[in-house]
This record gives structure tokens, C-alpha cells and sequence, in this order.
């Protein structure tokens, strides 16, 4: 029996949970380097993850479970029946999410706090552009813990009111897949590409102006 999540995609649902909530606590204790890293850990795990809707297994490609608005209708009126993978509406709710979470990590970039802690990318820019993305950054964060509220809630619908193992599924791989997951190497070297890139915007990144 061929699983429906592969493990690549299994990790990268567990380590984002691990460093979003990171991410989060270390702001709420002031640990900034913590919080930087975690924010990098964020960046390349959605980064791989975009990658991995494009180049991975079966469902965990976006053409797999990105419907048209009709398909996800019929779907929330109960009008099609169960498949492996996402279902129409939580597909799009998956790509909202690393879209948001994507815009998230990349603004923390540019963030500073005026005082002590500098994004790598601050000097990259001008005070007005990094202005807007530093409140971009506060706000939004607002907006992906209500999307995540969001998402406990219908996992603990469908785990416990419709008794679809979705969390069993999302450790184990779960049963019922269409096709044999791709390799890990492949997997792998998408990471490794993500961390590259994200390494070298971060050694190119202009080094402060010093004030004479």
C-alpha cells in the first residue's frame, strides 16, 4: 500500500509547526538570534515546500489538490466523495498559509528594531520600504495565527466529528496513495538549494553605511 504523504512532506508539516511556534516564543523572550534562525528555518522549509508542490509526489503537488472554485463548491456542499491527499478547500488553505508564511519570513529580512537587532537584508533598502515591510511583518503575524486557529479547529472536525485519521495520516503517511512517493534525494536537494540561496542572499546582503 502506497502512502498518501511522503516523508519529506511529513517532516516538513512537523519542523514548521516546531519552528512557526519558535518563532513565536523566542520573540515573546527577546531572543533575537534564536529568532532569527528560526525565521531562516521557516523561510527554507517554505521555500522547499513551494519547490516540493511543483516537483514532489503525488499529492503533495499543487495540481494534485488545487481545484477550481466549482470543485471546491461541490465539495463543501458534500457532492464528491473522499480522496487520498487534500480535500479542494483545504488545498487552497494550504497555499494561503505558505503564501502568508512565505511573505512572513521574508519581510523579517528587513525588520529591525531600531535598537539592537538588524535583518539581514535592512541595509538593502531604503527607510521607507523597510518601514513598510517591519509593519507588514507585526501585522501579519496576526493574520497566520488566526489562519492556524483556523486549521486546528478543522483538523479536530475531521479527526474527531467525521473520524478521518488526518493526524495519524500526517505521522505515519497514511494508507490509500496513487503513486510511489519521489525520492528523498530529490527532496534533499531541494532543501540544500533552498539553503544555498537563502545563504547567499544573506553574504550579499550590503553591509551598513558608517556615519563619519
Amino acid at each position: 500500500m502506497k502512502p498518501v504523504w511522503d516523508i519529506p512532506t511529513r517532516c516538513f508539516h512537523w519542523l514548521l509547526v516546531g519552528a512557526v511556534f519558535l518563532s513565536w516564543l523566542s520573540h515573546e523572550m527577546e531572543w533575537i538570534q534564536v529568532h532569527l534562525w528560526s525565521g531562516y528555518t521557516c523561510l527554507v522549509l517554505v521555500s522547499f515546500r513551494i519547490l516540493w508542490g511543483l516537483f514532489g509526489s503525488e499529492h503533495s503537488r499543487f495540481a494534485s489538490f488545487l481545484k477550481s472554485p466549482a470543485v471546491v463548491v461541490r465539495y463543501l456542499r458534500g457532492q464528491l466523495p473522499a480522496a487520498p491527499g487534500h480535500n479542494p478547500a483545504g488545498g487552497w488553505a494550504v497555499l494561503l498559509m505558505l503564501l502568508l508564511l512565505l511573505a512572513q519570513a521574508m519581510s523579517g529580512l528587513f525588520n529591525s528594531d531600531g535598537l539592537l537587532f538588524d535583518g539581514p537584508l535592512y541595509h538593502a533598502l531604503d527607510s521607507g520600504w523597510t518601514d513598510k515591510l517591519g509593519e507588514l511583518h507585526a501585522q501579519l503575524f496576526w493574520v497566520i495565527l488566526g489562519l492556524i486557529g483556523v486549521h486546528v479547529v478543522a483538523i479536530a472536525w475531521y479527526q474527531f466529528g467525521r473520524r478521518q485519521p488526518l493526524v495519524q495520516g500526517m505521522l505515519t503517511g497514511g494508507e490509500g496513495g496513487q503513486a510511489a512517493p519521489q525520492s528523498n534525494w530529490r527532496a534533499l536537494l531541494l532543501v540544500l538549494l533552498c539553503v544555498g540561496a537563502l545563504s547567499l542572499a544573506v553574504y550579499l546582503a550590503p553591509e551598513p553605511q558608517l556615519m563619519w
